[in-house]
């Protein structure tokens, strides 16, 4: 098969997979890595990359591990996965373990992957593919290192790299998952408390927090800029959403409200929701750290208020409330409990806290509208009521 032949046949490998987002692009070749294993008796795996060009000039990089038979076929070898943990028990090239790889082991990719691709190794390891390349340490890997033993995170197995850019990591398979907001959901339906829940997830954070800013190091943002950023992207907003109109001057007060001078700022996880923390054996546990997906990877490193993730999880709990039509009352006991178990004081409103949820709830007005019409009263119901929360 020529290269034309191969670059086709992987496009349209790709154009049927969730995670490709390069539909709408063109096909302009494939990077072929170096053998990790060379096809003897039994098959081969080779990394492929394959390129995809948009009429703006932007050029994407989507990774398609290739488990090559000895006859010249291949298939994606997520969907032959044992070869990629025999790789990573074998030491190969550019695979590193951190920890013993379990043998005996069967493969099972997960069906409900979006832009990564998530492979289950028996109930003892997963590894996630990562498709959509960038130069660079893959956040995620970095900040699952960062965390290794604080048992806030999974624990890491080991990363597949080929130079400075990540492939894939191999992480410890939590025991019996329970995603943090189905389970806010089934009590906010159930009219049951999710008090004691949600003080133990804002303690995880602490905790995750805190290992972050001693293990990375911390830095400042101004509370000028900050501000600055938050009533640039609420206008934005405003402009493609004019039902956000009537609460321009509300947010105004909220972003006005934000401190001058230096704020504290770390690396956080950039993504935080009550789906990215998992109930497993009684912990909480954060996962997916790769931060917005949108962003340049460059961006997602650098260092921002952790508020921001708190200001995520309240916002994920007023969803949970407003989809399950939770009893009054449930939502304040809810963030309050959280932000106790984080170490803030809710009596003590937070200038900075209340910019980024207001910031976020902005943002989701603009994605309901776009993908979930029917939700887009839960952020433009938060911010009508922003004049009584700044009067």
């Amino acid at each position: 098969m020529n290269h034309d032949d191969v670059t086709s046949a992987l496009f349209e490998l790709a154009s049927t997979q969730r995670w490709f987002s390069g539909r709408a692009g063109t096909p302009e070749g494939v990077e072929l890595g170096d053998w990790v294993v060379r096809p003897g008796p039994g098959p081969g795996l080779r990394p492929a990359v394959l390129l995809v060009s948009y009429p703006d000039g932007r050029v994407d990089r989507f990774l398609i591990p290739l488990r090559i038979n000895p006859d010249g076929s291949f298939v994606d070898a997520c969907d032959e996965a044992l070869i990629l943990l025999d790789a990573l028990r074998a030491g190969a090239p550019g695979f590193e373990a951190y920890r013993q790889i379990p043998d005996g082991l069967g493969a099972r990719r997960f069906s409900g992957e979006q832009s990564n691709t998530t492979v289950f190794f028996g109930t003892a390891l997963l590894a996630k593919v990562f498709r959509r390349l960038e130069s660079g340490r893959n956040v995620d890997v970095e900040l699952h290192r960062a965390l290794a033993g604080t048992g806030t995170v999974a624990e890491l197995y080991g990363t597949w790299s080929v130079g400075d850019t990540d492939l894939a990591v191999f992480l410890e398979c939590l025991q019996d998952p329970t995603d943090g907001f189905e389970l806010a959901r089934r009590h906010a339906a159930a009219r049951s408390d999710f008090s004691d829940h949600a003080r133990e997830a804002g303690r995880a954070l602490a905790r995750l927090h805190e290992a972050l800013a001693e293990r990375l190091g911390t830095a400042t943002l101004s509370g000028e800029e900050l501000a600055a950023a938050f009533r640039e992207r609420f206008a934005d907003v405003v402009e493609q959403q004019p039902a956000v109109g009537p609460f321009a001057d509300a947010a105004a007060a909220v972003f006005d409200a934000v401190p001058t001078g230096d704020l504290p700022a770390q690396r956080i996880h950039g993504d935080c929701h009550l789906g990215q923390v998992l109930l497993t054996q009684g912990r909480w546990v954060y996962v997916d750290f790769e931060g917005e997906p949108l962003r340049p990877m460059a961006d997602r490193r650098l260092p921002d208020s952790p508020l921001r993730d708190v200001a995520g999880m309240l916002r994920s709990l007023r969803y949970a409330s407003v989809m399950e039509e939770a009893p009054d009352g449930w939502l304040t006991a809810a963030r309050d409990a959280f932000l106790t178990g984080y170490g803030l004081d809710p009596a003590r409103p937070d200038p900075v806290l209340a910019a980024y949820e207001t910031d976020k709830a902005g943002y989701e007005v603009s994605y309901e509208s776009r993908f979930r019409p029917h939700l887009v009263r839960v952020p433009i119901d938060f911010l009508a009521a922003l004049p009584q929360r700044s009067s």
